[in-house]
């Protein structure tokens, strides 16, 4: 049909039979009908040459990892009760007799001296080769499935993060979350800094890490509450919304707004196609857990969801710090 330069979408057609108006389709399905009448007739032909000559022959040089494939190469030849047959022959050196032990009946041919070309013909063998199958089709179910848990892991983290990309992409007012963005930072930026062992706390280290953050001098005040971080992490969100509401009137709220969206989009994409990466790794060396009598599955996900949080932490840090910096250029 396509060398009687009949168009692509109208050939689509011409195996269809819904109802149509359209001459052209109904002239279509008309030559379509005629070619497979015709061809049906010559395969009629060719198909009793066939089935008079023993059917299809199915010669495989190798058998596949899974009995599946191995059984639909089989089926080929003998399609809806046709005649037909099939025969398989596999070498010593095939990856699927290296797991049945293909190496042990080479060195029983080279003792023996047997002709290279002398075929092996033994149910025993066969039994064998289909129990190595099984033993792989085994071994890549298990790894399918543990891929799938792996994937689950990412699916579950990748729900989160696209409906925050969805809420910014579609022009949602994230104000609310960057507003408690910022006050979480703040909440608990002074725990970083407090030494368990000693309960003392690093004033100069915090300070400096709250004017890279903040952009705020608050030592003269961390100095005199040391001893309360609560009060610190109170004074700092004080501070800060009182600054970005400074902010706000100074860029516009709409631009802020905007702004907000821009900064949120950049930082996500940014961050979490770094933690893709990194749970690419984790996934790579993950099954030497198994070692260490630990389920690799359940590793990666404690390991991966440790992961992600501290992705979202460093997601709040980075949105933070960006917003808090922002001032409108100069003309």
């Amino acid at each position: 049909m396509r060398k009687n330069k009949i168009a692509h979408e109208i050939i689509e057609e011409a195996d269809t039979y819904y109802e149509t108006d359209d001459q052209e389709i109904l002239k279509a399905r008309e030559e379509f009908r005629t070619l497979v009448k015709k061809y049906d007739e010559q395969i009629k032909e060719e198909k009793e040459k066939v089935i008079s000559a023993g059917g299809l022959k199915i010669i495989g040089t190798e058998r596949h990892e899974s009995r599946r494939i191995d059984n639909q190469l089989r089926g080929r030849s003998g399609r809806q009760g046709d005649n037909g047959e099939s025969k398989f022959y596999i070498g010593l050196d095939d990856d699927l007799m290296k797991i049945f032990g293909g190496d042990a009946i080479t060195k029983v041919y080279n003792t023996l001296g047997a002709d290279e070309n002398m075929p092996i013909d033994s149910r025993i063998i066969s039994n064998a080769v289909e129990n190595a199958q099984k033993k792989v089709e085994s071994r890549n179910f298990s790894i399918r499935k543990n891929v799938l848990k792996y994937d689950d892991v990412m699916n579950a983290q990748r729900e989160i993060i696209y409906k925050q990309r969805r809420d910014v992409l579609d022009g949602e007012n994230i104000h609310d979350s960057i507003v408690s963005m910022i006050e979480f930072v703040a909440d608990n930026i002074a725990d970083m800094f407090m030494n368990v062992e000693t309960n003392e706390l690093n004033i100069e280290s915090l300070n400096t890490e709250i004017i890279n953050i903040f952009g705020i001098d608050m030592l003269s005040y961390i100095k005199d509450n040391k001893n309360d971080l609560n009060a610190i992490s109170a004074e700092l969100k004080k501070k800060a919304m009182e600054i970005y509401a400074e902010k706000e009137q100074e860029i516009g709220q709409e631009e802020l707004r905007e702004l907000e969206r821009v900064v949120m989009l950049k930082v996500v994409d940014e961050k979490w196609m770094n933690h893709i990466d990194s749970m690419d790794e984790l996934k790579d060396g993950i099954g030497l857990r198994a070692y260490g009598q630990k389920d690799p599955v359940v590793q990666y996900r404690l390991e991966g969801f440790d992961m992600f949080d501290e992705m979202i932490n460093d997601i709040k840090v980075d949105v933070t710090k960006i917003l808090m910096h922002i001032r409108r250029a100069s003309r």
